[in-house]
């Protein structure tokens, strides 16, 4: 289980973000990359940040938070090295993991109830690659 996460949101996702920093697990570090309101600002040079911090910093995972979190997971994506999974029930976190490698989540602020987005992203942080051959293959594929 990883206990870091860096997290980040944008105007949309805001109120989600910082409910989540209040209310998940004592024993998380959390480093908050902003957005700092609900004023409109750019998701893209949030998800940026967080992922190359992510990428830069073993033992951590990003989550990254928008209206639906497709553009966030779209621009996350962009970056070489990036699995982020936009998520909205806990089968398919633990799932993005398993099979996937996936080190950022992203959720959507409209899709998702404050107490499910704390269940997805604590099933997020506790599942586990399975680094069964086939996965490895596959996730390989996603450099190339």
């Amino acid at each position: 289980m990883s206990n870091n996460i860096a997290v980040a949101s944008d105007h949309a996702g805001y109120g989600l973000k910082q409910y989540l920093i209040d209310n998940l697990d004592e024993e998380l570090s959390i480093k908050d990359f902003g957005t700092n309101s609900d004023d409109s600002c750019d998701f893209p040079d949030f998800a940026k940040e967080v992922s190359q911090f992510v990428l830069d910093n073993e033992g951590y995972k990003g989550v990254l938070i928008c209206g639906s979190g497709v553009g966030m997971s779209i621009a996350a994506n962009k970056i070489p090295g990036i699995r982020a999974a936009n998520v909205t029930d806990v089968d398919t976190a633990i799932q993005s993991v398993e099979h996937n490698n996936a080190n950022i989540l992203c959720l959507g602020a409209n899709n998702v109830t404050e107490s499910l987005a704390v269940s997805i992203i604590s099933s997020f942080l506790s599942a586990s690659f399975l680094n069964d051959e086939k996965y490895i293959r596959r996730v390989n594929k996603f450099e190339n």
